[in-house]
């Protein structure tokens, strides 16, 4: 995943990898759709999907509303993210579980 992927990944805490699973932070929903069919079309390249079902995303602007739709599938959006044992809620709180 790393090296099919490099050139679309940005410096951590904006992109992170550990094997099959990726976390894009970005700062506004446009960049986020944009940076998420990135890495759709180059996984695609590889014979590689996105499993949207598996896909979420979490805001914390709350000014900003709409969806994110990857494919023409509305992805799931939630309050608190996991991402390797730790969770992001939508107020900026960490957890850790």
């Amino acid at each position: 995943m790393n090296a099919v992927t490099r050139d679309l990944q940005k410096p951590v805490p904006w992109t992170l990898l550990y094997a099959d699973d990726v976390m894009l932070a970005c700062e506004d929903k446009d960049d986020l759709e944009r940076q998420v069919q990135a890495w759709c079309d180059r996984l695609a390249r590889f014979g590689l999907k996105l499993n949207v079902k598996k896909t979420e995303y979490l805001m914390t602007d709350v000014s900003e509303s709409g969806y994110n739709k990857i494919n023409g599938t509305e992805l799931a959006c939630t309050s608190v993210f996991k991402y390797l044992g730790s969770a992001i809620a939508s107020d900026g709180g960490l957890m850790v579980e």
